[in-house]
């Protein structure tokens, strides 16, 4: 008998000990309690506002009025719940654990009371038709802290309304049958169950984060403290966020003294100088957060301003709690990081700048516009273009066009604010932002910085001029895209060039109209070349002695479907932009030679080449190929060639004009005098005749424009070079022509661009 006493007592002190609530008597327990509180603050609020609601709305569905009692005990469950909130904001604000469970403890078990009372009430009040009505109602509120913690908290409820709320239901309630009571019985019996392995659950998981996490702390802590010749240094403050404990490490490392460290609060001792800097303000921001929410931390970088200059500490650290749950202060481990934290900021520098100018580098500059765009600011983007930089590089080398980008990029910065930025693309291209313009400002800005991008550069004790093109579109009026903005601006860059050197062009509606426009007869001239819509016509030039029919110049042709036929002067351009001259070029040239191989007479054709055409270096392959498929003699073809194709004068478009000229093709320099340097280009070419241009012809015998003509006759006399008179529409000039010894000509009172084989003789001057 003594032994079932014993044995009964141990286990009603394993209950109390379950059920009381008491101080944390270690850091764990600690840990747990603040697990409990947390998930408790949150119930506290989810069940008040619940059971307020329930009991107000059954008490009138029960017939509280005129009741004086059940007034009073649906009173006292309101009540209750009103002190649970308040407990748990007062909680809230104070995070005094200990108190916080005590308090809800005694409201619970008050509560569970007040409950239990208020259902018997509603039983025997309640009509027999309430049945199933107070058995939900009962079977609601029993089941009420089955996710309550901690076990104290969440029976101190149950016992009471359990006990109270089966009286109701077996004795009370109308109708109280055996059934009833029993499956209510078993649902309490379920309900206690949930409660218990609820807690447990619970109490377990928080344990073993919390020792866990304390054993990783421990671990850490110690690791560095104790490792051989590290450089860490241990830090502690007190529950203000004061230095109590500075080793001397720690003062070396800021420039001070263990003794003038101690009692500084932390926040000062790592308060940053530089103001504004948002990774500084941030850092600081963070370590204040976490001595604020008492949360742990790990490789915190700050920055300290001392004696040593600027310092980069990583630190990491944990809140300490006392007995009672109570802050106590921090403690961790720093170390002095600057080398390589400065060694890694170099790297995060040249991976979003452009090392020669220090700009941003494209795909930076491309994040800040997102970044501005989705942050629905408005800007200006401008997109700027050297417009001579190539010439620069030619001229005086790469090593002054270094530093000639170099001047571009300050004088860009120089004239931005600060909250604007800018950015090399690449090679001689630009961009900057002017934040918070439109178009109309972003106008005055790139007016402004084309004028001084205009402005000579002295480099060495050279001059150089290159001037910057510069195209501009806004944010949100033209779009609100990156891409789409870039796209715009280079639009309006575009058209800034087609106006000249030094201009700046602001984006409209209609420049997107007419470069869809331009996409649209690229295609159309693409096709127009795959599906054979491509002729040639061929104008003849006349030897003006004899009347005869010397050679023809093929001119091509587009066929279009709608526009019927084309002259060059309108695709020409497309077709270069496009990249479609090669293709056009080499079409033109099959058609001309395969027609000629075909001419009764033997007489030669000529076809015009594009710069384009010898970019890619296989044009005298493609030559050879087509004179030996169409099978006409190459004496027969020759070539004309613009003073546009001689401009770069480098080593292979020399070699490809060489190898044609070995092939015994003919080069005729055609449109004399309308380019940059043609006594040059005769001088460093070899060509059998030249063609002066239509626009000297139209103004015979203007008499500076035929002094000009006899020169030139004269000079291809010398260089027994033949000379052909482009664009003769009249007798007049048939008859200066003669007079002055000019024997070639060609123009529509001539002969006209037909799709026919050349005539032998012109009947006109027959």
């Amino acid at each position: 008998m003594r032994r079932v006493v014993v044995a009964i007592r141990s286990v009603a002190e394993r209950i109390r000990r379950a059920l009381s609530i008491r101080p944390a008597a270690n850091e764990q327990e600690a840990a747990v309690m603040r697990d409990q509180c947390n998930l408790l603050f949150l119930l506290c609020l989810l069940f008040s506002a619940a059971g307020g609601l329930n009991v107000v709305v059954n008490s009138f569905a029960f017939g509280v009025t005129g009741k004086p009692f059940m007034m009073v005990m649906v009173t006292a469950v309101v009540l209750h719940y009103a002190g649970i909130i308040w407990v748990a904001m007062r909680w809230k604000r104070d995070k005094n654990d200990f108190r916080f469970l005590r308090q809800a403890q005694l409201l619970y078990a008050g509560l569970g009371l007040s409950w239990g009372m208020t259902i018997i009430l509603f039983a025997f009040n309640g009509r027999p038709d309430q049945t199933v009505l107070l058995l939900g109602l009962a079977s609601g509120v029993v089941s009420t802290p089955i996710i309550s913690v901690p076990l104290g908290i969440a029976f101190a409820f149950f016992i009471p309304d359990a006990i109270l709320s089966i009286y109701a239901v077996s004795v009370a309630m109308p109708n109280a049958d055996f059934f009833s009571a029993a499956s209510f019985i078993s649902f309490t019996g379920y309900a206690a169950t949930g409660i218990i392995f609820t807690n447990l659950t619970f109490s377990g998981r928080s344990e073993a984060r919390a020792a866990l996490q304390r054993e990783i702390a421990t671990v850490n802590v110690f690791l560095r403290e104790y490792e051989e010749g590290s450089p860490d240094w241990l830090w502690q403050t007190d529950q203000e966020g004061r230095i109590c404990k500075a080793s001397a490490q720690m003062g070396q490392a800021a420039g001070l003294t263990p003794a003038e460290i101690e009692g500084m609060p932390m926040a000062q001792l790592l308060s940053s100088a530089r103001k504004g800097n948002r990774l500084d303000d941030r850092a600081h921001h963070d370590l204040a957060t976490c001595f604020q929410e008492r949360q742990a931390f790990r490789d915190l970088m700050v920055r300290h301003d001392g004696s040593r200059g600027t310092r980069w500490f990583r630190l990491t650290g944990h809140p300490v709690f006392n007995e009672n749950g109570a802050l106590t202060g921090f403690r961790g481990i720093g170390r002095d990081v600057t080398s390589g934290y400065e060694a890694s900021e170099k790297v995060n520098f040249l991976a979003k700048h452009d090392t020669l100018t220090g700009l941003l580098n494209r795909r930076s500059f491309v994040e800040a516009i997102e970044t501005l765009c989705e942050e629905k600011r408005s800007f200006a983007l401008a997109l700027i273009d050297l417009d001579s930089f190539k010439k620069t590089n030619d001229t005086f080398g790469h090593h002054i066009g270094d530093r000639l980008l170099q001047c571009v990029a300050g004088r860009i910065q120089q004239s931005m604010r600060p909250q604007d930025f800018a950015a090399r693309l690449g090679g001689d291209e630009f961009a900057t932002v002017i934040v918070g313009a439109d178009n109309e400002e972003g106008r005055v800005v790139a007016d402004r910085l084309a004028q001084r991008l205009n402005e000579r550069v002295e480099i060495d004790g050279m001059t150089i001029v290159s001037g910057a093109s510069i195209g501009v579109s806004a944010c949100p009026q033209d779009a609100q895209d990156p891409q789409r903005l870039l796209l715009l601006a280079d639009l309006a860059l575009y058209k800034a060039k087609g106006q000249g050197k030094g201009k700046a062009f602001v984006f409209d509606r209609w420049i997107e109209d007419e470069h869809h426009q331009q996409i649209s007869r690229e295609s159309e001239l693409r096709e127009a070349i795959e599906k054979g819509q491509i002729s040639v016509l061929y104008q003849p030039i006349v030897d003006l002695t004899s009347s005869q029919i010397v050679s023809a110049e093929a001119l091509v042709r587009w066929n279009h479907p709608v526009r019927g036929s084309v002259e060059p002067s309108a695709f020409i351009e497309t077709a270069e932009r496009a990249g479609l001259m090669e293709a056009l070029g080499k079409l033109v040239l099959q058609i001309a030679c395969r027609d000629a191989a075909t001419w009764p007479e033997p007489i030669q054709v000529n076809v015009n080449l594009s710069p384009r055409q010898l970019r890619s270096g296989q044009f005298p392959q493609i030559l050879a190929e087509t004179l030996a498929d169409t099978g006409l003699p190459a004496e027969r073809l020759a070539i004309e060639i613009t003073e546009n194709v001689l401009l770069d004068q480098d080593n292979r478009t020399l070699q490809q004009l060489d190898s044609m000229r070995e092939m015994g093709v003919s080069l005729i320099l055609d449109d004399f005098g309308t380019g940059y340097s043609s006594l040059t280009y005769l001088h460093k070419v070899e060509v059998r005749g030249i063609k002066i241009d239509a626009s000297f012809t139209r103004q015979l015998p203007e008499p500076k424009v035929a002094a000009i003509y006899r020169m030139i006759a004269r000079l291809a006399m010398d260089l027994n070079i033949y000379v052909v008179a482009e664009g003769v529409e009249d007798a007049g000039q048939v008859e200066w022509l003669n007079r002055n010894g000019i024997r070639f000509a060609q123009g529509y009172l001539l002969g006209r661009p037909s799709p026919s084989p050349p005539a032998s003789r012109v009947e006109y001057l027959t």
